[in-house]
């Protein structure tokens, strides 16, 4: 940073406080009124790697979850999925490599609480805590015990004010939460509060670095919306550091979902009082996947585009995250917009009506959305008349 020159506070690196860089608009949207009808601003630090949207708040980001989303409802967090219970191996496995087995957890953003009920069951033996906001994911708060006379229970709350006294705490985890949160020096002044001294915090996120390795989909991971924290580990690493944290180990590694697999980075980190930093090298240029995106997606809107000029009728099935950010590149055309779900049928995308499939005439080109359940709709689309031939499937 220049020597006085006054920098904006969306121009500082949430992550070790450089200067930052603008790095490129995204158009986003949504449906009815939706928080994300929004131009992002995505900048970029050059010095520890981290892309971050600048331009949305907390308090933003809550009303979508209050009311837009529905993480409760979707299969991608079965807790008994083989998949979902393959990871909670993976996190077993690295907690207790780190010397923390049978510690008391304190899971932070627990959602349906899988893991600590497959901890409790497979018989941790110490108390573990589930906290979340979204009370309608949550299980029963009553506590139970499991035949060690180990407790699991559930409660209200979130990462940005833990409800929890001052040094109280063992171990806090944070799966895929921090990437959700834009104040992120709260939520680690908050972790090192009601951290005991010695005790530790465990954060994952999706890999940044890595998302070459598992694109899914063309702009993927850019498209998931409410992720506005793209990290590498030399981000996190110096956020910890700042905030009293000293990195014990981290760990990348490609785990499972019920739909697809994802790029993982573990990173564990002890309170101490003064903490050592730790240099991570780079294994990729996240900035250079969101400017790569970028252009692709633009290339599948204008393969879109030129589909539906070519012939009477776009038909797009499937309202899924990815799409919100390819229909603001759709201009000059008309389409039709379907979706098998009952909920999004009585929703608006820019006044236009979400249409139920089966009410579509089977005619002109179809284009299926979605990457992760193609297969699924494409065989619905057939049983429904749309030949082979005029079916697109986005990739």
């Amino acid at each position: 940073m220049r020597a006085g020159k006054q920098v904006r506070k969306d121009d500082i690196c949430p992550a070790c406080l450089a200067e930052t860089h603008h790095l490129t608009d995204w158009e986003y949207s949504g449906l009815d009124a939706s928080i994300f009808n929004y131009t992002a601003k995505w900048h970029s630090c050059n010095n520890c790697g981290l892309v971050y949207v600048a331009n949305i708040d907390d308090e933003t980001l809550a009303q979508f979850y209050a009311n837009e989303c529905s993480y409760f409802e979707n299969d991608h967090f079965d807790i008994t999925s083989p998949a979902n219970v393959a990871k909670y191996q993976h996190y077993f496995d690295f907690i207790s490599k780190a010397g923390l087995e049978n510690t008391p957890i304190t899971d932070i953003g627990c959602g349906r609480g899988g893991f600590l009920q497959w901890l409790n069951k497979k018989g941790w033996q110490a108390n573990v805590i589930g906290v979340d906001v979204d009370i309608k994911s949550m299980p029963d708060n009553s506590p139970k015990q499991n035949s060690d006379d180990s407790q699991i229970s559930f409660q209200t709350g979130g990462a940005l004010s833990l409800p929890f006294a001052v040094n109280s705490q063992s171990l806090l985890t944070y799966f895929h939460v921090l990437e959700h949160i834009h104040d992120l020096d709260s939520v680690l002044s908050n972790a090192h509060t009601v951290l005991m001294n010695q005790g530790h915090i465990l954060i994952e996120v999706p890999d940044a670095e890595n998302y070459t390795q598992q694109p899914v989909g063309t702009a993927f991971w850019m498209g998931i919306r409410e992720h506005i924290y793209h990290y590498s580990a030399q981000s996190l690493s110096n956020a910890l550091n700042r905030h009293g944290f000293e990195i014990v180990s981290c760990q990348r590694a490609t785990l499972p979902t019920p739909e697809f697999e994802y790029p993982s980075l573990m990173i564990l980190a002890k309170k101490t009082e003064h903490p050592s930093p730790t240099v991570f090298e780079p294994i990729g240029n996240i900035a250079n996947y969101v400017t790569s995106s970028k252009l692709a997606l633009q290339e599948q809107a204008e393969t879109l585009i030129t589909l539906a000029k070519q012939n009477s009728q776009l038909t797009i099935w499937g309202i899924s995250t990815h799409l919100f950010s390819l229909l603001p590149k759709l201009t000059g055309i008309d389409y039709r917009l379907c979706d098998a779900s009952k909920q999004k049928q009585q929703s608006h995308y820019q006044q236009q009506l979400i249409l139920d499939p089966r009410e579509i005439e089977p005619e002109a080109v179809l284009v299926i959305a979605p990457y992760l359940h193609a297969e699924k709709i494409e065989n619905a689309a057939l049983s429904l008349g749309w030949r082979p031939q005029s079916i697109h499937l986005l990739h």
